[in-house]
């Protein structure tokens, strides 16, 4: 095997494992991994530096080097003992639209207010729009230190080029560590925007995030290759180290004593950047339901993927206040429309009650439901993985389980009456 002058192992890749999924030519730091015309990634001895990035990262083990080298490589990127850097600062993007703040913003706000006492820093919530002040209190009350608030008529809708620009400089103003931001589709679309103007990386639809003790990074988690891999994220050398996070995620914070302050930004918008506003759409769901706003979830999987099921889950979602929703299988069958779909794929869900009706629980499905308070399987397969997190698991056919279930809380409510 090939070794730099230094004398550290080149890695190889093993063509019969690669799938070629290019994260190593992402994260290589020399640009030293091309991909072959069949499809194989390939490393290039002469310009491999031996750092071993490429084998951490790897999601099938397709990179051949010594286990040892690789674990020295590891530590080589963050050898130094983490030590807090005075007046650091974690942010998070306090998403307004039609007058209202997403509610993943203040969930963001509570965990950013976790991240940002581990590394002994100032937690800072960026709040744009027009006349959208009252959403400072808001932030300060649920433990940020400073609220950045930055106005202006040309921000009264959304669009990208305007905000990009207001939010990336008011991130280059502040000099945030970390820059936290909902998975919506206007979170999606700004953050993208924000990470280009910034030139630093973004890790998408995390389910996880943590400090590193060692180095103090921030470590994202998120669902790759279709949920089957839990892959963990880090950005060493940009900054911030963005963020993207499903709503329903992590929990709503409580309110905090915390005295904050406000601090008032001007901002001139870019002359070239202003479009003329012809007609706006309001942003309306096409059904007008959204699963995630229930309090109670009857969730058609794969196993009851059946025009004759949907007249049963119906009736118990009615009896118990909730909605229908499914799993990706259902939607695919094109019984149900996307916006009802749950899963990694689909919205990620906290609802009070969550029962999963033929539901096998697929660990992209099991990662988007991980924040219901109760969970009940109902599936015919003794072994489906969804009774691993099941609180109450029923195996049998719904088609005989459910009337029975109804009749139940029929007679329950009829004795209430």
């Amino acid at each position: 095997m090939a070794k730099t002058p230094a004398g550290i192992e080149i890695p190889e890749i093993i063509p019969d494992k690669c799938i070629g999924c290019q994260i190593c030519i992402s994260k290589c730091p020399v640009e030293a991994i091309k991909l072959t015309p069949d499809g194989k990634a390939w490393i290039d001895p002469e310009i491999c530096e031996g750092c071993g990035q490429c084998a951490e990262v790897c999601p099938v083990e397709a990179v051949d080097l010594d286990r040892t080298e690789r674990i020295k490589a590891g530590k080589r990127l963050r050898d130094k003992p983490f030590t807090p850097v005075s007046g650091q600062v974690v942010s998070v993007y306090i998403e307004i639209r039609n007058g209202k703040a997403a509610d993943v913003s203040w969930e963001l706000v509570g965990k950013a207010r976790e991240l940002a006492d581990k590394l002994e820093a100032r937690l800072a919530a960026f709040v744009l729009g027009s006349d959208v002040e009252e959403f400072c209190a808001r932030a300060g009350s649920l433990g940020c230190d400073e609220v950045h608030l930055l106005e202006h008529d040309t921000l009264k809708r959304y669009v990208s080029s305007l905000y990009g620009h207001a939010l990336s400089e008011l991130a280059h103003k502040v000099q945030p560590e970390i820059l936290l931001m909902g998975a919506t589709s206007h979170g999606r679309d700004l953050a993208g925007v924000v990470a280009t103007h910034l030139k630093t990386g973004l890790t998408a639809d995390c389910t996880g995030l943590d400090i590193e003790e060692d180095s103090g990074l921030l470590l994202m988690t998120r669902p790759t290759f279709g949920g089957n891999i839990m892959a963990t994220i880090f950005c060493e050398n940009h900054r911030p180290q963005m963020s993207t996070v499903r709503p329903k995620v992590f929990p709503m914070p409580g309110l905090n004593e915390k005295k904050w302050k406000l601090i008032r930004h001007a901002w001139r918008p870019p002359e070239s950047s202003v479009p003329e506003l012809i007609a706006f759409i309001e942003d309306k769901s096409l059904l007008g339901i959204d699963i995630t706003e229930y309090p109670v979830l009857i969730v058609a999987g794969k196993g009851a993927c059946s025009k004759d099921s949907f007249p049963l889950l119906e009736e118990l979602a009615g009896l118990l206040g909730g909605v229908v929703a499914c799993s990706r299988p259902v939607v695919e069958s094109g019984l149900m429309p996307y916006e009802r779909q749950v899963g990694q794929t689909g919205k990620t869900v906290a609802p009070k009650l969550y029962i999963g009706v033929g539901v096998s629980g697929a660990i992209q499905h099991r990662v988007a439901i991980q924040g219901a308070e109760r969970i009940l399987a109902v599936n015919n397969d003794p072994d489906a993985p969804i009774f691993q997190v099941a609180d109450a698991g029923i195996v049998g056919d719904y088609a005989q389980v459910l009337p029975e279930l109804i009749s139940r809380l029929k007679a329950k409510v009829k004795n209430h009456e």
